[in-house]
């Protein structure tokens, strides 16, 4: 497998003259995920409306500082984010929260921060999640029926701590740490346990 390749370039013109019809870009290889600032947001959003085949398999992403700038972009642009799957990356989370959500995103997630949800314009459904809306998925964690150390190791797994230190602070077995993880996944209705960690996330508003 050919190692991935990170590439920055100063302004978005340029990525568009070196992008390939097929997704390609001379000497980098294809594209797979493409992060821009918010200065080149509505250069993303024009790009994904070109509608073009390569598109599809590549994770587009915007990078957000300004909440204020964020609410106008959804506030403009809400259709073509959704439609397209354009995910808003939070600049001003903490450094766990934010490598759950990268991850998320690349792995083929769509992330919206929940502050931002409500700037849609307002014939647009909520984003789904596993068949559910935004709405409801926070619903249902905060009546998954979850037992009070399932919630303790949410808290920790959404943390970032790995499953032996999750033991050791609750004086578990690594097996009954992933026993417990496993009906934690099952109860809110995720796939895995970055998903529960980016759920735990939305509803604590991080």
């Amino acid at each position: 497998m050919t190692p991935a390749t990170c590439l920055r370039l100063n302004d978005f013109e340029t990525l568009l003259e070196e992008l390939q019809s097929d997704g390609r870009i001379d000497h980098s290889g294809t594209l797979c995920s493409l992060i821009v600032d918010e200065d080149h947001a509505d250069g993303l959003v024009a790009l994904a409306e070109r509608r073009e085949p390569f598109l599809s398999r590549v994770k587009l992403i915007i990078a957000i500082e300004d909440e204020a700038y964020a609410q106008d972009l959804m506030a403009r642009h809400g259709s073509a984010i959704l439609t397209h799957h354009i995910s808003l990356l939070p600049m001003n989370v903490n450094l766990t929260t934010w490598l759950l959500i990268l991850r998320m995103i690349v792995s083929g997630g769509h992330y919206i921060p929940p502050a931002l949800l409500h700037c849609r314009p307002s014939e647009l459904p909520m984003p789904m999640l596993n068949g559910a809306t935004a709405t409801e998925s926070a619903n249902a964690i905060c009546l998954s029926g979850l037992t009070p150390r399932e919630t303790e190791v949410l808290e920790m797994l959404a943390s970032g701590q790995p499953n032996k230190i999750i033991a050791g602070k609750l004086n578990l077995s690594e097996h009954t740490v992933k026993l417990h993880i496993h009906r934690i996944i099952g109860k809110l209705g995720v796939t895995n346990r970055t998903e529960a960690a980016i759920w735990y996330h939305r509803i604590r508003g991080a």
